[in-house]
């Protein structure tokens, strides 16, 4: 297993993407700490990774509170694995010349905020240990209309990666993107059938492989960039967009 005896934070775990990536983690060997806001359903995701054998612990946190972040990486000790897949609320369908400044200036606050908040309480262990990996989700590639600040929001985690990277990597610290351009499995069975499929479709068809990733993929793909078998890669995106974006 890659992960064997690793300790993973996952901020966001309740939610689709960061379920599979906590289950695979654990699956791979990983003592996975359950991070998030609603405790019954991180309970409900532990629960799945214990009945499979796998090591899993909760911790109700708010991944936008700098106190909350601290305290609960210091009451863990080591770590070897941080993950951020908080969701974000975000504001489509106005153009951005129409929006208040309020919802444009929201996410992408919130998305720093965040990443940084989480990267900072892991990296301050990782460098008295000498190792780690720092992930983060999402990227960016062309960009689209109505999208808000969203594609900005990720711009800007993108350009705080970079300065970790480059910050961490002589500590033993990688710092890596995990990009993707929408995992429609991920989407919330509140929606509209025929928008969630609508949007499956519209994801698959921007592919070169006609299909898009899948939570799957997601979590295999985080488990390799955890694992010592990506020793020498950060600073630095994996492309899991089957295409869409070519870089």
């Amino acid at each position: 297993m890659m992960l064997t005896d690793k300790n993973a934070i996952v901020y966001g775990a309740a939610g689709p993407i960061g379920a599979a990536v906590a289950k695979t983690f654990a699956s791979e060997g990983a003592h996975v700490f359950l991070a998030g806001r609603t405790a019954d359903r991180l309970e409900r995701v532990a629960d799945e990774i214990r009945g499979a054998g796998g090591k899993a612990e909760t911790g109700v946190v708010d991944a936008l509170d700098e106190r909350s972040v601290d305290e609960h990486a210091a009451a863990i000790g080591r770590i070897d694995i941080s993950f951020n897949l908080i969701g974000h609320k975000q504001y489509f369908g106005t153009p951005l010349v129409e929006m208040p400044l309020a919802e444009v200036e929201e996410p992408v606050r919130n998305m720093f905020r965040t990443f940084y908040l989480t990267s900072r309480a892991a990296a301050r262990q990782m460098i008295k240990q000498g190792s780690g990996v720092i992930l983060t989700f999402g990227g960016y590639g062309d960009p689209a209309a109505n999208l808000g600040a969203f594609q900005a929001g990720f711009g800007a985690v993108e350009a705080l990666r970079r300065s970790l990277a480059r910050e961490l990597g002589p500590h033993g610290v990688r710092v890596i993107t995990l990009q993707t351009n929408g995992i429609p499995e991920s989407n919330p069975d509140t929606y509209p059938e025929d928008f969630r499929r609508e949007v499956a479709e519209y994801t698959a068809a921007q592919t070169m492989l006609n299909r898009a990733a899948t939570l799957a993929d997601v979590g295999a793909v985080a488990a390799f960039a955890a694992s010592d078998h990506a020793s020498s890669i950060t600073g630095t995106a994996l492309n899991l967009t089957a295409g869409a974006v070519v870089n």
